[in-house]
């Protein structure tokens, strides 16, 4: 028979049992979670890795820099594609029309493949396609720069000429500048044939090898046989280079220039005498360096801006300006 337990023996007895089921509490949670230690050893893990992939990386930076020169690409192709179609268009496909090939070298230029430049050619010629893209517009303006106005010839090639003349209206405005009636800027720049001539001659145009190097007593005896009136072989790197085409791809091209109805009796009076031409199109020169515009360093930055805001533009094909930006300046 059990004694039962009163008095201060009984409120003992009640502590120590107490005191051993606390005890057996805190052992079974210490059994399921970790220490203290081991908590904080955890966290710093998971911080480390969360500083680890937080994105900001070299690759993240690559990306981004290759999907924006992704979009430039697919902008200029797109460019291309439309200036090939509306020129078979106008030819019917005739590859010895001189706006034809105009248009397929710059296609080349901007390393449009093969195959689309075969399909806008065939879009084009084809007589049954509706007749858009073909409408070829130019926009006169002047914009503010450091020391005066730049003046600005635009072209654009579009289907729908409200949306273009707004869109241009805007860029123009929005930089601070105004348009103007078309051919105000005539009396500042000259309407020239302009061909970009390989320094190395070619045996076949599709081949990227490398020939012989030009002779240019021999080459300039051929310009001026096919009607060139002035031959640029560049021999001073620092001399300006502001009236060269942009977008060539070829470093440091021979500049031929001739009338502009001469263009192709030129282009084929080099093709026949082995020299690639790389690039050849009716452009819009300044006529003297007395009719330039120096930037400065701050001009320079808005100017440019003022010219990507216009290459983004899918309608605006080619902007010429008598600017002189602070890095050109001898």
């Amino acid at each position: 028979m059990n004694a039962i337990l009163t008095g201060p023996l009984a409120l003992a007895s009640r502590r120590l049992h107490c005191w051993r089921y606390m005890s057996a509490v805190a052992l079974h949670n210490n059994n399921l979670m970790p220490s203290r230690r081991q908590q904080n050893q955890n966290n710093n893990h998971n911080l480390q890795i969360t500083r680890h992939m937080a994105g900001h990386n070299k690759w993240s930076k690559i990306k981004r820099k290759k999907a924006a020169n992704d979009v430039a690409r697919a902008r200029d192709h797109t460019k291309a594609a439309r200036a090939i179609e509306v020129a078979s268009r106008s030819c019917q496909g005739d590859m010895a029309d001189i706006s034809l090939q105009s248009a397929v070298a710059a296609a080349r230029a901007v390393q449009l493949p093969k195959e689309r430049i075969e399909k806008a050619i065939e879009r084009g010629a084809n007589p049954n396609a509706k007749d858009e893209l073909s409408v070829i517009r130019r926009y006169d303006g002047m914009v503010p720069g450091s020391n005066g106005k730049v003046a600005v010839i635009i072209e654009t090639l579009t289907e729908n000429k409200n949306r273009t003349a707004a869109n241009v209206r805007h860029l123009v405005t929005k930089i601070g500048g105004e348009l103007l009636p078309t051919g105000a800027n005539d009396w500042l720049f000259e309407h020239v044939g302009v061909v970009c001539v390989s320094r190395n001659k070619h045996t076949n145009e599709e081949e990227n090898a490398t020939g012989e190097p030009v002779d240019e007593d021999e080459l300039l005896e051929c310009a001026l046989d096919g009607g060139a009136t002035d031959v640029d072989f560049g021999a001073d790197e620092d001399e300006d280079t502001s009236n060269v085409v942009e977008g060539d791809n070829i470093d440091n091209p021979i500049v031929i220039k001739c009338e502009t109805s001469g263009l192709l009796r030129l282009v084929q009076s080099l093709k026949t005498d082995g020299y690639v031409s790389s690039q050849f199109d009716n452009k819009w020169l300044v006529k003297s360096d007395d009719n330039r515009v120096i930037l400065n360093e701050e001009g320079s930055e808005k100017f440019e801006k003022f010219l990507d805001s216009m290459d983004e533009d899918l309608d605006v094909t080619n902007v010429y300006h008598n600017a002189t930006f602070s890095e050109e300046v001898p």
